[in-house]
């Protein structure tokens, strides 16, 4: 004796129907969203009956393409970088600005770092100039 056995199948068009309701909330979720960025906290900052503004001098660091390095308007060797920085050094609160051409190799603006670190300075940064600008 058989047995009848029915199979049913899956019609397509109920599970494209599934599809296009999972796309369409997807498509309103990203746009009910949230896209503004944070600012911030809402604060009020304190007065003070000090008018002067706190500035840190900022020494500028220069590399140039043989070796030499300009230190605040004085060209000096790479060897008495280390000396001169230590002879400028104030607190390490003070900011040192270097400055290199793009075609510098990597290596070079490591090494100089190193040496500003290690005369105490700890805000180090490094010079550069907008995408558009660069090209």
């Amino acid at each position: 004796m058989k047995i009848g056995i029915k199979s049913k199948k899956i019609s397509s068009t109920q599970l494209i129907s599934m599809t296009d309701v999972i796309f369409l909330l997807i498509i309103f979720l990203l746009i009910a969203s949230n896209f503004a960025s944070q600012t911030g906290l809402p604060i009020k900052l304190p007065g003070s009956n000090s008018s002067v503004r706190q500035t840190h001098q900022v020494l500028h660091i220069i590399y140039m393409d043989n070796t030499q390095i300009d230190l605040m308007g004085k060209i000096i060797p790479m060897e008495d970088l280390h000396q001169e920085l230590m002879d400028a050094f104030q607190s390490k609160e003070q900011v040192v600005r270097l400055s290199a051409d793009k075609a510098t190799p990597l290596q070079t603006v490591i090494t100089l770092m190193d040496t500003i670190r290690g005369a105490g300075f700890e805000k180090i940064f490094v010079a550069t100039e907008g995408l558009e600008n660069a090209q």
